[in-house]
């Protein structure tokens, strides 16, 4: 019985490590991420990223993004599911809450675009989605 607690224990441990170390992205890649606007209700920033150039592991609540340049953004997910996003200029979408992923800009141009966080979503109360295309 020993050994299935300590196996439990560490399955436990993992899973906090994994959550715990995904932080907000202003905080973790404050040199991408700029704060145009936040108030009680959103957190508008523009994410920049040059080519290489890429954001630890973070999350996001629900929002909205607007593409202004596009490029090539490769997200790696915790659990280590891999997507590659192609970010067309004007697009834009409604974005489910992620799970803690990195964001690495793989292409070969700056990629630029703004995301509306809605404070709300992260609440069990949240805003459904609307019909429209999501990141991957």
């Amino acid at each position: 019985m020993g050994k299935l607690c300590l196996f439990i224990a560490a399955q436990c441990l993992f899973l906090l490590a994994a959550t715990g170390s995904a932080q907000d992205v202003v905080k973790v890649a404050a040199e991408h991420n700029k704060i145009i606007l936040e108030n009680a209700d959103v957190r508008v920033i523009e994410n920049t990223l040059a080519p290489g150039e890429k954001d630890a592991m973070h999350t996001h609540p629900s929002g909205w993004y607007y593409v202004s340049k596009p490029g090539t953004m490769k997200i790696v997910f915790a659990d280590g599911k891999v997507a590659t996003w192609e970010a067309k200029q004007g697009e834009g979408g409604w974005l489910q809450t992620k799970a803690p992923h990195t964001a690495e800009n793989t292409g070969e141009t700056t990629l630029v675009y703004v995301l509306v966080e809605v404070k709300s979503a992260e609440a069990p109360h949240a805003l459904t989605k609307p019909p429209q295309k999501s990141l991957p």
